[in-house]
Order: structure tokens, then C-alpha cells, then sequence
């Protein structure tokens, strides 16, 4: 399995509780741009199906004829003449493995129209906030399995979507391939609009500079959770962050003692990576809090520190504070002050 998931990756790069919803400045929008917001309608092409149906006995033709029909990351020109390419395209679309992860895909997306609609929806928000940018052609892939690709991700002006990362918590692959079941938990259909934002369109939004202390990638962080809670106002926190209840029910619960935690630590300007990997990264759980604590707690109080900024400041946009490199003078500003609950 392993080596199919080589393949695939080298054809990729060549061929409960509930809070008060946070307001966002909205800007005026010019009658053009109204129209434009009105009128927008996310379509998803479906590469994975382009790909699966073809011929694996006639690969280089019909790899010849979706050229131009998607990026050229996908299909690259002229790659249809390289036979070892093609030979390894073969032999991943003829292994079983992932034929049955394909199939598992097709049989749980047969189409995307729901996908398309609350997308739609999103983007509509979308460029309320961000009127003069262009909304990505989405393209619908089966990578699989391959965890060293985003389950979302972008590149130029498009977003790539790895259907196969979102077939359920408990689909029998990804327990043989090695992924954790904190991970698996999030891989299901509800978690894809959102993870379309927290992962790909965030990013066009962040100020370009190197992140130094945790305060620094808490802020960052929570940028992408605060843009994202923006575009799905109805949608619950939990899926926002991608915490189960029990997680989310505790870090609510001590919000106040993790950031005093931070405060008596000195944690805040630490340039530690361990400390920065401790509470950003995707993790079961934070050591330091117990089995009990969902891991990315940084991120969460960063999101919590964005949120108190924007109540405080109504004026600023969603544009302006995504954009602003200073994490301090955000912080400073955010009066962000839990309290301990006992």
C-alpha cells in the first residue's frame, strides 16, 4: 500500500455548548460587486471520476484527453509520453486497494451537490469580505489514502479535495493505514465545507512572516478558525475546530486555568519548538492538561483572542485583522481575560 501511495503522490506533483456568534464588520459592497456575490455558484469537478474511468489499457490516449481540462499539476503536458508514468498510473488504478477505496468513494458521493450548495453559500460571505478576490475552481480527487497531502488543499487559483479523506470515522483503510483515531474523527462529509477555508482559503489572507514565538502561531491560528467561523456562522464550534464534545465541553470549561497556565509558564514568547509543537499541532490530547484536554489548545485560545479583538473593535474588517502581522498589538488590544471557573 505504501508504494501505491508513492505513485499516486508523484502523479499528483507531476501529471452542545453553545456561545453568543461573534459579529464581522461587513463592508459595503458596490452594485457590481452585489451582483457578483448574488450570482455565485460553486461547481466541483469530479478529476476522480475523469481518472478512474479510464481505460487502463489505453492510459496514455485518455490521459492525452483530460489534458487542459484540469491543472497542469494534475496533467502535466506531454506526461501521457512518459511510459514509466504510465506504467505507475496502471498500476494504482488497477490496485485492488484502491479500486475499493475508490468504490467506497463513489458510493458515498455519487455526486456533490450538497457540498456544492453549502459551499456556494460560503463563498457568498466569502466575498462580502474579500470583493476583488477571484473564488477557486474546486476539483474533487481520490489521493489514496495519502496522509501527506492535506485533506483540502490549494494551489494557484484552485482547491483540491481528497473525497477518499472523508469516508467516516470508522472506514476500515484508514485504521490499516496507520491513522490515529483523533485524526479519523474528523473525517467525515460535514467536516469538508469548512476545512475548504481552514486549510486553503485562509492562507491567501496571512501576512507573509516567519512565525517565531507561540504567541505568534497562536494568533495565526486562530485567524484560520475566526475567517472559518465566519464563512459558516450556523455551524457549530466543535466543527469549526474539529473537537468532539467532550473535548470542546472541557476546554470551555478551562479556558481561564490553560491560559493562566501559559501566563505562569512564560509560554506566550517561548521560541521553544517543542512547546509550539506541544500546543499547535494535532495531537490526542495536551500532555500538560491531561488525557481529558483535546490537543491544539494554543490554537483554540488564539481563536478565543481573535474573537475578544473583533468584539472589541468592530470598526476593523475581517480583511484588516487577517492581514495584520503584529500578535502582540492583537493581543494587547483583544483585552482577551478568561476567567477560572471553578
Amino acid at each position: 500500500m505504501k508504494k501505491t501511495l508513492l505513485i499516486i503522490l508523484s502523479l499528483v506533483l507531476c501529471c452542545t455548548a453553545c456561545h453568543k456568534k461573534e459579529k464581522v464588520a461587513t463592508p459595503k459592497l458596490t452594485p457590481k460587486q452585489e451582483s457578483q456575490v448574488k450570482n455565485v455558484e460553486i461547481n466541483i469537478v469530479r478529476y476522480d471520476q475523469m481518472l478512474f474511468n479510464l481505460d487502463p489499457n489505453n492510459l496514455a490516449a485518455g490521459v492525452e484527453s483530460l489534458y487542459g481540462k484540469v491543472p497542469e499539476i494534475l496533467i502535466a503536458k506531454d506526461c501521457w509520453k512518459d511510459a514509466k508514468m504510465m506504467k505507475s498510473l496502471k498500476g494504482y488504478l488497477t490496485d485492488q486497494t484502491i479500486k475499493d477505496i475508490y468504490k467506497e468513494t463513489q458510493k458515498q458521493y455519487p455526486n456533490l451537490n450538497d457540498l456544492e450548495q453549502q459551499l456556494s453559500e460560503a463563498f457568498k460571505i466569502y466575498l462580502t469580505h474579500f470583493p476583488d478576490d477571484t473564488l477557486p475552481q474546486i476539483y474533487a480527487m481520490v489521493s489514496g489514502l495519502d496522509f501527506s497531502i492535506p485533506s483540502a488543499w490549494g494551489y494557484g487559483n484552485s482547491m483540491f479535495i481528497n473525497l477518499d479523506m472523508y469516508l467516516g470515522k470508522d472506514y476500515k483503510y484508514y485504521e490499516y493505514a496507520g491513522m490515529p483515531k483523533f485524526v479519523s474523527a474528523r473525517c467525515t462529509r460535514n467536516h469538508i465545507p469548512t476545512d475548504c477555508f481552514t486549510k486553503v482559503m485562509a492562507y491567501r489572507h496571512l501576512p507573509d512572516k516567519t512565525l517565531v514565538t507561540l504567541l505568534d502561531n497562536m494568533i495565526y491560528e486562530g485567524k484560520k478558525l475566526f475567517l472559518t467561523q465566519t464563512m459558516f456562522p450556523n455551524a457549530s464550534k466543535q466543527d469549526i475546530i474539529g473537537y468532539d464534545n467532550d473535548k470542546y465541553n472541557w476546554i470551555v470549561q478551562h479556558e481561564g486555568q490553560v491560559w493562566q497556565f501559559f501566563i505562569e509558564k512564560n509560554l506566550l514568547y517561548s521560541k521553544d519548538e517543542d512547546a509550539i509543537r506541544r500546543f499547535i499541532d494535532e495531537t490526542p490530547f495536551t500532555r500538560d492538561f491531561g488525557n481529558n484536554s483535546p490537543g491544539r489548545a494554543g490554537a483554540y485560545l488564539g481563536w478565543r483572542i481573535i474573537q475578544s479583538y473583533m468584539k472589541q473593535h468592530p470598526e476593523i474588517t475581517l480583511a484588516e485583522i487577517m492581514s495584520n502581522p503584529n500578535a502582540q498589538k492583537i493581543l494587547t488590544e483583544s483585552f482577551y481575560k478568561p476567567s477560572l471557573k471553578k
